[in-house]
Protein backbone atom coordinates (compact mmCIF):
# COMPACT_ATOMS: atom_id res chain seq x y z
CA UNK A 1 0.00 0.00 0.00
CA UNK A 2 1.17 3.45 -0.56
CA UNK A 3 1.36 6.44 1.78
CA UNK A 4 -1.42 8.85 1.98
CA UNK A 5 0.68 11.67 1.03
CA UNK A 6 2.26 10.26 -2.10
CA UNK A 7 2.92 11.78 -5.09
CA UNK A 8 0.07 11.21 -8.51
CA UNK A 9 1.38 7.81 -10.59
CA UNK A 10 1.12 4.59 -10.98
CA UNK A 11 1.69 2.15 -7.71
CA UNK A 12 0.96 -1.90 -7.20
CA UNK A 13 -2.43 -1.89 -5.70
CA UNK A 14 -2.14 -5.33 -4.24
CA UNK A 15 -3.68 -7.21 -6.32
CA UNK A 16 -1.30 -8.60 -8.60
CA UNK A 17 -2.28 -5.20 -10.89
CA UNK A 18 -0.73 -1.07 -10.99
CA UNK A 19 -3.39 1.32 -10.63
CA UNK A 20 -3.66 5.05 -10.94
CA UNK A 21 -3.39 7.57 -7.45
CA UNK A 22 -4.32 10.40 -8.13
CA UNK A 23 -3.01 12.05 -4.74
CA UNK A 24 -5.90 11.89 -2.59
CA UNK A 25 -7.33 8.60 -3.58
CA UNK A 26 -6.99 5.58 -5.97
CA UNK A 27 -8.89 6.48 -9.31
CA UNK A 28 -10.67 3.58 -11.47
CA UNK A 29 -7.83 3.69 -13.72
CA UNK A 30 -6.08 0.00 -13.74
CA UNK A 31 -3.10 -1.51 -15.37
CA UNK A 32 -4.79 -5.17 -16.82
CA UNK A 33 -2.79 -8.38 -15.09
CA UNK A 34 0.08 -9.95 -16.92
CA UNK A 35 -0.93 -11.91 -19.27
CA UNK A 36 0.13 -16.22 -18.43
CA UNK A 37 2.52 -17.88 -20.93
CA UNK A 38 -0.11 -18.98 -23.69
CA UNK A 39 -3.04 -16.87 -23.04
CA UNK A 40 -2.25 -13.85 -24.76
CA UNK A 41 -5.27 -13.65 -26.44
CA UNK A 42 -7.57 -13.95 -23.41
CA UNK A 43 -5.69 -11.05 -21.90
CA UNK A 44 -5.95 -8.88 -24.20
CA UNK A 45 -9.68 -9.17 -24.44
CA UNK A 46 -9.71 -8.64 -20.95
CA UNK A 47 -8.65 -5.64 -21.01
CA UNK A 48 -11.05 -4.24 -23.58
CA UNK A 49 -13.80 -5.19 -20.74
CA UNK A 50 -17.40 -4.64 -21.52
CA UNK A 51 -16.60 -1.76 -24.06
CA UNK A 52 -15.53 -4.40 -26.46
CA UNK A 53 -17.95 -5.92 -28.26
CA UNK A 54 -16.35 -6.99 -31.53
CA UNK A 55 -13.95 -9.48 -30.19
CA UNK A 56 -10.96 -7.61 -31.43
CA UNK A 57 -8.05 -7.45 -29.04
CA UNK A 58 -6.17 -4.50 -28.02
CA UNK A 59 -2.25 -3.78 -26.53
CA UNK A 60 -2.11 -5.58 -22.75
CA UNK A 61 -1.51 -2.12 -21.85
CA UNK A 62 -5.23 -0.72 -22.53
CA UNK A 63 -6.65 0.72 -19.64
CA UNK A 64 -10.07 1.88 -21.85
CA UNK A 65 -11.38 0.68 -25.04
CA UNK A 66 -14.33 0.73 -27.31
CA UNK A 67 -15.44 -0.82 -31.06
CA UNK A 68 -17.91 1.41 -32.94
CA UNK A 69 -21.31 -0.38 -34.15
CA UNK A 70 -22.48 1.30 -37.63
CA UNK A 71 -25.70 0.48 -38.98
CA UNK A 72 -24.25 -1.28 -41.63
CA UNK A 73 -21.91 -3.14 -39.51
CA UNK A 74 -19.09 -2.60 -41.96
CA UNK A 75 -16.23 -0.38 -41.10
CA UNK A 76 -16.43 0.06 -37.04
CA UNK A 77 -13.74 1.93 -35.86
CA UNK A 78 -11.76 0.78 -33.16
CA UNK A 79 -10.66 3.14 -30.35
CA UNK A 80 -8.61 2.25 -26.99
CA UNK A 81 -6.68 4.35 -24.44
CA UNK A 82 -2.70 3.65 -22.13
CA UNK A 83 -1.09 5.66 -19.80
CA UNK A 84 -0.29 8.37 -22.13
CA UNK A 85 -1.96 8.11 -25.27
CA UNK A 86 -5.43 7.87 -27.09
CA UNK A 87 -5.70 5.60 -30.14
CA UNK A 88 -7.97 5.76 -33.16
CA UNK A 89 -8.73 3.33 -35.90
CA UNK A 90 -11.07 3.28 -38.97
CA UNK A 91 -11.57 2.76 -42.38
CA UNK A 92 -13.30 -0.40 -44.35
CA UNK A 93 -10.83 -0.43 -47.60
CA UNK A 94 -7.94 0.93 -45.85
CA UNK A 95 -7.28 1.59 -42.11
CA UNK A 96 -6.62 5.24 -41.22
CA UNK A 97 -4.43 5.20 -37.56
CA UNK A 98 -4.25 7.82 -35.56
CA UNK A 99 -2.56 8.44 -31.86
CA UNK A 100 -3.33 11.35 -29.83
CA UNK A 101 -1.01 12.30 -26.42
CA UNK A 102 -2.99 12.44 -23.37
CA UNK A 103 -2.17 15.47 -22.41
CA UNK A 104 -3.56 17.41 -25.42
CA UNK A 105 -6.86 16.17 -25.24
CA UNK A 106 -8.95 19.44 -24.03
CA UNK A 107 -12.06 17.92 -23.53
CA UNK A 108 -14.26 15.57 -24.36
CA UNK A 109 -18.53 16.17 -26.44
CA UNK A 110 -20.88 13.37 -25.86
CA UNK A 111 -23.73 13.39 -28.99
CA UNK A 112 -26.59 11.10 -29.32
CA UNK A 113 -29.14 11.47 -32.29
CA UNK A 114 -32.78 9.54 -32.37
CA UNK A 115 -31.26 6.46 -34.27
CA UNK A 116 -28.55 6.14 -32.15
CA UNK A 117 -30.67 6.37 -28.79
CA UNK A 118 -32.82 3.39 -30.57
CA UNK A 119 -29.55 1.29 -30.84
CA UNK A 120 -27.77 2.21 -27.39
CA UNK A 121 -24.89 4.20 -29.07
CA UNK A 122 -23.13 7.86 -28.89
CA UNK A 123 -20.82 9.91 -31.04
CA UNK A 124 -18.25 10.74 -28.79
CA UNK A 125 -15.70 13.88 -29.94
CA UNK A 126 -12.42 14.69 -28.64
CA UNK A 127 -11.40 18.09 -28.66
CA UNK A 128 -7.26 18.08 -29.03
CA UNK A 129 -4.92 21.13 -28.72
CA UNK A 130 -2.35 20.94 -31.78
CA UNK A 131 -0.67 23.92 -30.81
CA UNK A 132 -2.19 26.45 -32.81
CA UNK A 133 -4.94 24.11 -34.07
CA UNK A 134 -7.98 22.20 -32.42
CA UNK A 135 -8.75 19.31 -33.93
CA UNK A 136 -12.00 17.56 -33.49
CA UNK A 137 -11.34 13.45 -33.28
CA UNK A 138 -14.84 11.65 -33.64
CA UNK A 139 -15.60 7.87 -32.04
CA UNK A 140 -18.71 6.98 -34.28
CA UNK A 141 -21.56 4.39 -32.66
CA UNK A 142 -19.36 3.59 -29.23
CA UNK A 143 -22.06 2.53 -26.17
CA UNK A 144 -21.06 3.64 -22.91
CA UNK A 145 -20.90 7.16 -24.56
CA UNK A 146 -20.56 9.15 -21.25
CA UNK A 147 -18.61 6.62 -19.83
CA UNK A 148 -16.05 7.32 -22.57
CA UNK A 149 -15.99 10.63 -21.90
CA UNK A 150 -15.68 10.70 -17.81
CA UNK A 151 -12.41 8.20 -18.10
CA UNK A 152 -10.50 10.23 -20.90
CA UNK A 153 -11.10 13.51 -19.58
CA UNK A 154 -9.86 12.21 -15.96
CA UNK A 155 -6.98 10.56 -17.90
CA UNK A 156 -6.21 13.74 -19.63
CA UNK A 157 -6.32 15.80 -16.35
CA UNK A 158 -4.44 13.04 -14.43
CA UNK A 159 -1.49 13.28 -17.67
CA UNK A 160 -1.03 17.14 -18.08
CA UNK A 161 -0.71 16.75 -14.02
CA UNK A 162 2.43 14.54 -14.11
CA UNK A 163 3.77 16.26 -17.48
CA UNK A 164 3.89 19.70 -15.66
CA UNK A 165 5.05 18.27 -12.08
CA UNK A 166 7.70 16.65 -14.02
CA UNK A 167 8.78 19.47 -15.54
CA UNK A 168 8.79 21.24 -12.16
CA UNK A 169 11.02 18.66 -10.78
CA UNK A 170 13.47 19.51 -13.72
CA UNK A 171 13.61 23.06 -13.62
CA UNK A 172 14.75 23.13 -10.05
CA UNK A 173 17.24 20.23 -10.37
CA UNK A 174 18.54 21.95 -13.74
CA UNK A 175 18.81 25.13 -11.19
CA UNK A 176 21.06 23.56 -8.81
CA UNK A 177 18.48 23.88 -5.87
CA UNK A 178 17.34 20.29 -3.86
CA UNK A 179 14.30 19.44 -3.41
CA UNK A 180 13.86 19.32 0.10
CA UNK A 181 16.13 22.33 1.24
CA UNK A 182 18.60 20.79 4.23
CA UNK A 183 18.18 21.70 8.15
CA UNK A 184 21.18 24.17 8.85
CA UNK A 185 23.13 23.03 11.76
CA UNK A 186 22.20 24.01 15.37
CA UNK A 187 25.67 25.81 15.51
CA UNK A 188 24.82 27.65 12.95
CA UNK A 189 21.27 28.36 13.30
CA UNK A 190 20.45 32.34 15.02
CA UNK A 191 20.19 32.42 18.51
CA UNK A 192 19.71 36.28 18.83
CA UNK A 193 16.24 35.21 20.48
CA UNK A 194 16.97 32.94 22.72
CA UNK A 195 17.80 33.43 26.41
CA UNK A 196 21.10 34.68 26.51
CA UNK A 197 22.11 31.84 29.63
CA UNK A 198 20.30 29.28 27.53
CA UNK A 199 22.51 30.45 24.59
CA UNK A 200 25.84 30.10 27.09
CA UNK A 201 24.87 26.68 28.10
CA UNK A 202 24.68 25.42 24.55
CA UNK A 203 27.56 27.06 23.48
CA UNK A 204 29.57 25.29 26.73
CA UNK A 205 28.32 21.81 25.46
CA UNK A 206 28.99 22.64 21.92
CA UNK A 207 32.69 23.50 23.20
CA UNK A 208 32.55 20.04 25.46
CA UNK A 209 31.71 17.96 22.21
CA UNK A 210 34.86 19.65 20.14
CA UNK A 211 32.17 21.32 17.81
CA UNK A 212 34.05 24.88 18.69
CA UNK A 213 37.04 25.30 20.11
CA UNK A 214 38.17 27.12 23.12
CA UNK A 215 38.57 30.25 21.02
CA UNK A 216 35.72 30.48 19.29
CA UNK A 217 33.62 30.22 22.64
CA UNK A 218 35.10 32.68 23.94
CA UNK A 219 34.58 34.81 21.03
CA UNK A 220 31.08 34.09 21.14
CA UNK A 221 30.36 34.16 24.76
CA UNK A 222 31.93 38.16 24.76
CA UNK A 223 29.34 38.99 22.04
CA UNK A 224 26.50 37.32 23.96
CA UNK A 225 27.46 39.12 27.31
CA UNK A 226 27.74 42.44 25.25
CA UNK A 227 24.04 42.14 24.44
CA UNK A 228 23.24 42.04 28.06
Amino acid sequence: MIGNNAQPGWYPTGDGRTGYWDGDKWTAFRQPEPAKPGAMKEAASRAAGRFNTSGAEFPHDTVWSAVGMPITGIGAGRYWMDARHLYFERGVLRTDAQQVPLHQVMDVDVKQTMTQKARGVFSVFVHVNRGHVMEHVPMEDIREGREAQRVINEAAHHERLRLQQEQNTMRYQGAGYPLQPAAAPESERPTTDADPIEQLQRLGKLRDAGVVTDDEFAAKKAEILARL
